[in-house]
Formats: structure tokens, sequence, C-alpha cells
């Protein structure tokens, strides 16, 4: 169901591209291989428009030019570290 709804939207998105993407944990249902594969396609398509990706998972983020990170510190205090990777 994941990547079906993900071809629909990269199939809208390739029809009628939109300048700004938000996506919260797309990748949480899909095995190793098809995080990978989505990490790719959504890099591939950076270059036509923004994308903002919530995600866990390791290919996601290593396929990331920037990547924000935040933890919960003691006393319910967000703590936020940016990194640029290249």
């Amino acid at each position: 169901k994941s990547l079906t709804a993900l071809s629909l939207l990269f199939a809208i998105q390739q029809y009628r591209p939109a300048p700004f993407y938000a996506f919260d944990e797309i990748d949480m249902f899909l095995d190793g291989v098809n995080a990978e594969r989505v990490a790719k396609r959504i890099q591939k398509s950076a270059g036509n428009a923004q994308f903002i990706v919530v995600s866990l998972r390791k290919p996601m983020i290593e396929a990331a030019k920037r990547t924000v990170g935040v933890a919960m510190q003691e006393n319910n205090i967000s703590s936020v570290t940016g990194i640029k990777l290249n």
C-alpha cells in the first residue's frame, strides 16, 4: 500500500509539479531495499522541488543534503542539531 501511494504521488509530481513537498515517515512500512529506492527517487526529484522528509531510517537520512535532529533532553527541553552533508 505504501509503494502504491508513493507511486501515485511521484506520478502526480511528474505530471503537475509543485515547488515544495513535505513527507512524514513515508518509509516507515517499507523494507530496506524499497526505503533506499524511495530515498533515491526523492534525491532525484530534489533538483526540481524542495523536500522536507521526517524519517528515522538510515537510507533517507544518508540521502539528505541537510539533516536536522531533535532530541528530548532533561526537563522536557528539546535539543536541536543540524548538519549539512556533502
